[in-house]
């Protein structure tokens, strides 16, 4: 079963998924440039521009799904910062046009969650917005009531340099969990998920 709920919030493309699934085994780093790459394919496939990685946006995006991993919240508001434009503004992103966010957890590979996403209106507006140009990606496995948790971070600021190349590597450490089951779906026993999506493009 799906529920969507549609929001308006501050002018900004917001999105949120939910999909229970055991976690598979799973390479953190490995994971989160798959997503760059399944999202940009998907942008092609609409006739839209690649977005370039930003290691700002990916800072955010990482440290919201730390969050969301520990706090037992899971919303666009959750932690100590309950703002996306200002956990964007603490990684350094500023000076932007519109930015916008997609979370979703218990998804077990980058197919299952851009899959997921791609399924969601909100979540496949934000994905396949004209008005982005850079993204973000997070994902924080192993813990938490769904195991795996995904954020995107995306935006767009004028002027930007935009750099194509894949998302660094060297910082970041595999994280393997799970005990290596994989639904294609993302779901298991099912596909129950929750979202709320607005949209909107604003400026800082």
């Amino acid at each position: 079963m799906r529920w969507l709920f549609v929001t308006p919030l501050l002018a900004v493309l917001l999105s949120v998924h939910v999909g229970l699934a055991a976690a598979a085994p799973q390479d953190d780093v490995g994971f989160t440039a798959r997503v760059l790459e399944l999202t940009n394919a998907e942008r092609q496939n609409a006739g839209l521009a690649p977005l370039a990685f930003n290691a700002q946006l990916g800072a955010a995006a990482q440290s919201y799904s730390q969050v969301l991993a520990t706090s037992g919240c899971f919303e666009h508001t959750c932690g100590p910062v309950p703002n996306f434009a200002d956990r964007d503004a603490q990684a350094g992103y500023t000076g932007w046009n519109a930015i916008g966010e997609n979370i979703a957890a218990g998804y077990p590979t980058p197919e299952a969650v851009v899959s997921g996403w791609m399924a969601s209106p909100g979540h496949r507006a934000n994905i396949l917005s004209s008005r982005f140009t850079e993204i973000g990606i997070g994902l924080v496995s192993g813990g938490g009531k769904f195991g795996t948790y995904w954020t995107q971070e995306f935006g767009a600021r004028p002027g930007a340099v935009l750099d194509f190349a894949p998302p660094p590597n060297a910082t970041a450490e595999a994280a393997p969990t799970g005990d290596g089951s994989a639904g294609g779906d993302g779901a298991a026993g099912g596909d129950d998920s929750a979202g709320d999506d607005g949209s909107a493009g604003g400026g800082e």
